[in-house]
This record gives C-alpha cells, sequence and structure tokens, in this order.
C-alpha cells in the first residue's frame, strides 16, 4: 500500500512539473493525442494565436493551420503511425500558423512522441519566426539590390575570398579583361595580372590576414592589368575587406586609365616642349639683347659722331635726321629690353615675403612729386591697405604703372587718383584698387589695353611708351595668382581692380 501511494504522489508531482514546464515555457507548447485533438494549450500558444485555451483544447490542432496545412494534417497522423514515416515528428521544420484574426504567419515547429496508457500523444513545441524571416528576406533583398549594382557597376567589380580564388566577376568586368564569367569565376584571380604581380599576390593575401599590414587593401593605387588576349593596360585599384559568416572576402573595384595615363604622358611630353621651348625663348632673348643691341649702339653712337663732328657742316634738316636717328636706335633698344624682360617675367622665381602695401604706395609718391606737382595731381589712399605676403618689387611695379598711367591718360585740370583696399567687391574678396578722373576706356578695348606693344592714344615722341607697362602688370598679378579687370566710363575715368590671390 504505501509502495502504491508514493507511485501515485511521483506521478502527481511529475504531472505537476511538466505542468509547470508548459506554462512557464516562453515558446508555444500544445500536446494533441492520436486524432489530432488539443489536451493542452499553454500561455505562450495563446499569446502566439490570439486564442484563449478554452477556445482551442477539445478542438482538432487543424484550426491553427491554414487550409493547404490542414487538409494534409490527418492523412499525416494517419500515416506516421502505421508506417512511422516522419516528416516533422521526430525531426521539426518551417510551417506557417494561422491566428484567430486568419493572419498568418511562419513558425518553426518540432514535434516530440510519446506513449502514456498504451495511447500516442505529440507534444509541438512552436515559435514565432516572423522577425527571422523579414531579416532573411531583407538580406535576400539587400543581396539581390547589390548584385545589381554590382552588376550595372561602370567600373569593373570582383569579389574574391580569402584565397583569391573569384567569386563574382561583374559585366563591367568582362569587357574590361575579355574573359566570360565562366571562364573566370572558380579560378585564382591571379589571371587577371602580369606575371609579375601575379607571383606577389598569395604572398600579400597570406600577408595581409596575418598582419593586417596593407599595401591596397583599403588604400588603393594604380597597377597593371592583362586581357584575356595578353595585352596588359593600366588599371586604378582599389580593394575593400569585409566579413561574412566568419571567412575573409575582397571586393576589388577596377577603372582603366589608359586614357588617363596617356594625357597624362601627353601632358609631360607639352611640359618637356615646353621648357625647351621656354629655354629656347630666353636664348633668343639673350642674343637679341646682346647681338641687336650692339649694332643698335654702334649706330647710336655713330649718329652721335657725326652730329659732334660734322654738325656744323649739316643743314638744320640733315641735324634733325641724325637725331631723329638716334631716338629711333634708343627707342628700338628700350623695346628690346621690355622683351626680354617679359620673356623672364612669366619663369622667374618670386622673391615672397610679408610687405606693408602703404610704403610701397608712399615710396612711389616720393619717387613721382615732382611729376605730380607739375600735372596737378591729387593721390589719395582711401582706406589703408594691407600687408601680404608678395614679391615686393613686382608688386610695386603694378603700383607705379597703375598710377603713372592714371596721371597720363589723364586730362583734367586737376587730376585725381585714388588708390583703395575692399575686403569684397564684385564676388572677388581682397581686392585693391587704383581709380582715376581722366579720360576713359572704351569697353572695345578693355582687353587690348593689356597686349604687349599695344597703345590706343596718339603720345608725341617725348611721352611716348613702349605699349608694355599694363601687359607687365597683368603677368605680375597672374604669377601672384591673382585677376585684373577694368570699370570704365569714356570722358570720366578708369578703375583698375586687381587681386592677389593666395598672398594674404
Amino acid at each position: 500500500m504505501d509502495e502504491t501511494l508514493q507511485s501515485t504522489r511521483a506521478e502527481t508531482r511529475d504531472r505537476h512539473f511538466m505542468q509547470v514546464a508548459f506554462d512557464t515555457a516562453v515558446d508555444g507548447m500544445i500536446l494533441i493525442d492520436q486524432n489530432g485533438t488539443v489536451q493542452h494549450f499553454n500561455p505562450a500558444s495563446v499569446a502566439l494565436f490570439g486564442y484563449s485555451t478554452d477556445e482551442v483544447i477539445g478542438q482538432n490542432v487543424k484550426m491553427l493551420m491554414p487550409d493547404h496545412f490542414a487538409r494534409e494534417h490527418d492523412q499525416y497522423l494517419h500515416n506516421y503511425q502505421r508506417t512511422g514515416e516522419a516528416k516533422i515528428i521526430g525531426i521539426g521544420r518551417e510551417v506557417v500558423g494561422r491566428r484567430k484574426d486568419g493572419s498568418e504567419f511562419p513558425m518553426e515547429l518540432s514535434v516530440g512522441h510519446m506513449e502514456a496508457d498504451g495511447q500516442s500523444s505529440y507534444v509541438g513545441v512552436i515559435r514565432d519566426i516572423t522577425e527571422r524571416k523579414e531579416a532573411e528576406a531583407h538580406a535576400t533583398s539587400m543581396a539581390q539590390y547589390l548584385a545589381k549594382v554590382i552588376d550595372t557597376a561602370v567600373d569593373g567589380m570582383i569579389l574574391i575570398d580569402q584565397n583569391g580564388t573569384v567569386q563574382h566577376f561583374n559585366p563591367a568586368s568582362v569587357a574590361l579583361f575579355g574573359y566570360s564569367t565562366d571562364e573566370v569565376i572558380g579560378q585564382n584571380v591571379k589571371m587577371l595580372m602580369p606575371d609579375h604581380f601575379a607571383r606577389e599576390h598569395d604572398q600579400y593575401l597570406h600577408n595581409y590576414q596575418r598582419t593586417g599590414e596593407a599595401k591596397i587593401i583599403g588604400i588603393g593605387r594604380e597597377v597593371v592589368g592583362r586581357r584575356k588576349d595578353g595585352s596588359e593596360f593600366p588599371m586604378e585599384l582599389s580593394v575593400g575587406h569585409m566579413e561574412a559568416d566568419g571567412q575573409s572576402n575582397y571586393v576589388g573595384v577596377i577603372r582603366d586609365i589608359t586614357e588617363r595615363k596617356a594625357a597624362e604622358q601627353q601632358r609631360e611630353k607639352l611640359i618637356s616642349d615646353l621648357s625647351k621651348s621656354n629655354q629656347e625663348l630666353d636664348d633668343f632673348a639673350y642674343i637679341a639683347s646682346h647681338d641687336l643691341k650692339e649694332p643698335l649702339r654702334g649706330l647710336a653712337n655713330n649718329a652721335l659722331f657725326l652730329a659732334e663732328d660734322y654738325g656744323e657742316q649739316i643743314d638744320t634738316a640733315g641735324n634733325k635726321r641724325i637725331n631723329r636717328i638716334r631716338f629711333l636706335a634708343a627707342r628700338l633698344e628700350k623695346l628690346i629690353d621690355n622683351l626680354l624682360y617679359f620673356s623672364r617675367l612669366g619663369r622667374q622665381d618670386l622673391a615672397i615675403r610679408k610687405t606693408d602695401l602703404n610704403e610701397i604706395v608712399h615710396d612711389i609718391l616720393n619717387m613721382i612729386d615732382t611729376l605730380m606737382d607739375e600735372q596737378n595731381v591729387t593721390v589719395r589712399i582711401a582706406s589703408s591697405l594691407p600687408s601680404v605676403v608678395c614679391d615686393e618689387y613686382r608688386v610695386a611695379e603694378v603700383f607705379r604703372n597703375l598710377i603713372t598711367n592714371a596721371i597720363k591718360y589723364n586730362d583734367s585740370t586737376e587730376k585725381i587718383i585714388e588708390v583703395a583696399y575692399h575686403p569684397e567687391h564684385s564676388g572677388q574678396k581682397d581686392v585693391f584698387s587704383v581709380k582715376d578722373n581722366g579720360i576713359g576706356i572704351a569697353p572695345d578695348f578693355y582687353d587690348d589695353v593689356f597686349k604687349i606693344f599695344k597703345r590706343l592714344n596718339l603720345e608725341a615722341d617725348a611721352t611716348k611708351g613702349t605699349g608694355v607697362g599694363l601687359t607687365f602688370v597683368k603677368k605680375i598679378i597672374e604669377r601672384h595668382g591673382g585677376t585684373i579687370w577694368i570699370e570704365s566710363e569714356v570722358g570720366l575715368g578708369t578703375t583698375f581692380y586687381f587681386t592677389l590671390k593666395g598672398t594674404n
């Protein structure tokens, strides 16, 4: 009697533990008999399906399935009991459940079989895998999207594994290398490299995986590719490293730079040719300044000697001709000097240092004070000029030319010249200006005034220039990274604006 009581108590205790296990499980747990009738429906199942316990217990478990699964369920149970062939029982699989509201959801179902009192029962353990399936669907969608991106990319894109075996070879790569996709996938990527690169490739991958030292991966560089026909071409290669399922993979992005390299070579050739041409121009300028000036000086000297030795024997008209020869010889020598200066202006290094522009302008005004008095000139510095980093001598030449031109081409009784600095003007920053109330310049001639030896006005021999001053000004400003432009109105005056970019 005691043994029977103990056995009864043990069974009661086991049933209690089983009941607690069922009711506290986080997964849905459903107990059915051999006919598919629900015997137990735990709270997690209530939450999953939306039915109360009372609505399910005693009903066929098919009520929790979509129709196409439900139609097969009884036959499946019958077959299993007759043949023992399992499709879910003892195995588990992904199926679809149906909630009380009719909505369906993916679930992972594992079913266990047990015997009690000669009767078969089945315990189903259910886990809602909606989030996992959505994540998988998203991952699949992203993979498909990325595959489309790779396949439509204009650059070649190649995916290799940690052994260098090609996993993906996009259409742009097919066009670049001349291989079909089938010819490359599964092969070592070395087949796309010249021999001297190929020999190093596996060792490079091994070293990177062992030490993390990158020479291309994550950096990019210019290398050489080899096509199917054996021809080689320069390419820009950038490689990214990624981890997937614990395995290293590498994505190479390839761009054919044949045209760019050809353009670079052409540019280098042009630079070389230009350098040679500049040297030849320097040589010519030296020859011109030396070999041409020598006979000019001889001509001028002979004209001088002729005037001194035979001036009294030559009439007034003859002496006038001799003086004209001397003037023209001196003028031609000055033109040659200007040509020599201009040829070197664009290539000589600038003597860069911080310079106070106020001092430069005051020095210029002190040098031309006599001219200013004679011409009734007033020069105003409208605002304090900044200090800039520049070639002091060259920038002084800019201000000197602009100020003296403002005096020279001015027919006003009182000539007023204004030098100013503008933090911003016409969309430009750090702008300088020299303004006058002179004769002005018509817009059609704004470009002409900067051309070498170009003069817009008739001038007396005594004051005639060579027409190079503004040419020098423009060249010096451009050497300082700046620009110069004109605002003018005929009869009212002219303003020259200029910048010295990158020098503040």
